[in-house]
């Protein structure tokens, strides 16, 4: 069993609502309150031990919502006699990537995609490093500030060009000067990584990741664009297989949100919950609790039915309305 110790970093509201349950262990490293200390990954049985927040709980009347716990990593609840009741709800899928038994890359690649699918992938990966420079690092446990600095400016940069390419909102933009703050010594501290395709001394793809314990979850991620022609998320996976089995990671964590990409690499789907703790003898938090949970299940029952996610997608919606406010944005300066 193992013992995280806590880092501090700055607090962003938008961000913490958005991970929830993952903020607090990956980058918190605590668990909830109404949680027991210990949290298991049932993928492959391994304990976790870390402090509980000592946040106060809600009050009489109030409502507490703990967002996205993964359904892989089992949590028991520890509210005590104090008259709390939980309603757990279903949300979004995630996919991850499980090397089990300590499977290796090559293996792995063999049991999920198609011959072809292989020869093009390899033949694509030749053609890159035969017409460029190409070197493939983690930054994980070392990193000079200066080009920490260069890095995240690029990552910024690569990304914004990438989401206004496909005309999509991505909320980590406007936040950038958050994750800039944090990332820096959580990678000195082996929290995190910054995993860089570079050409030459030119980044052209990146992927932020946070780390615990066998797990590496993969936040944000990223490629220059006019290297599209050679599939360089592909080839990212590839690299962050091989490193996870060098490095004793059984869980790549590629999270919320089906994509076509997902789908081909992952070979577990899992759910994600929404806890939502109330006061069971209060019938003001009973109710408030209920309406809730009921307004998060339709959410999900249309996400369900392909109403939102295809036939309405959010991202495309807040793009519309946010993109002169992106545009003008300066994450240095925010």
């Amino acid at each position: 069993m193992e013992t995280i110790t806590r880092t501090k970093p700055n607090r962003n509201k938008q961000v913490i609502s958005k991970l929830g349950f993952l903020y607090s262990i990956f980058v918190d490293n605590h668990i909830p309150p109404y949680y027991q200390e210990a949290i298991v990954n049932t993928l492959d049985n391994n304990y976790i031990k870390l402090p509980i927040d000592q946040a106060p709980i809600k009050g009489k009347n109030g409502i507490d919502v703990v967002p996205n716990i993964p359904d892989y990593l089992t949590a028991p609840l520890n509210i005590g006699d104090a008259g709390f009741k939980c309603t757990r709800v279903r949300q979004y899928q995630g996919y991850l990537v499980h090397l089990k038994g300590g499977i290796d890359c090559k293996s792995y690649l063999a049991e999920q995609l198609s011959k072809r699918n292989i020869k093009n992938l390899y033949a694509k990966q030749r053609k890159l490093e035969a017409g460029h420079k190409i070197s493939y690092i983690f930054h994980y446990g070392d990193i000079a500030k200066d080009h920490y600095d260069f890095l995240f400016t690029e990552f910024y940069t690569m990304l914004k060009r990438r989401f206004l390419e496909k005309r999509m909102y991505n909320n980590n933009l406007l936040n950038w000067k958050f994750y800039y703050d944090l990332a820096y010594q959580m990678i000195l501290e082996k929290k995190a990584s910054l995993f860089v395709i570079y050409d030459g001394q030119k980044p052209v793809t990146m992927t932020l990741n946070f780390h615990l314990r066998d797990i590496v979850f993969s936040y944000i991620q990223t490629y220059d664009i006019d290297y599209s022609s050679y599939n360089m998320g592909d080839i990212s996976m590839v690299k962050h297989i091989e490193w996870c089995k060098e490095n004793n990671f059984s869980v790549f964590d590629l999270a919320m949100g089906q994509t076509d990409y997902k789908l081909k690499w992952c070979n577990h789907i899992y759910n994600f919950e929404h806890h939502i703790f109330f006061n069971g003898s209060s019938s003001f938090s009973s109710v408030k609790s209920y309406i809730l949970s009921q307004k998060l299940r339709l959410r999900q029952y249309l996400r369900d039915r392909d109403i939102i996610g295809k036939k309405f997608q959010m991202d495309k919606f807040l793009f519309k309305r946010r993109v002169k406010r992106l545009n003008n944005f300066n994450w240095k300066e925010s």
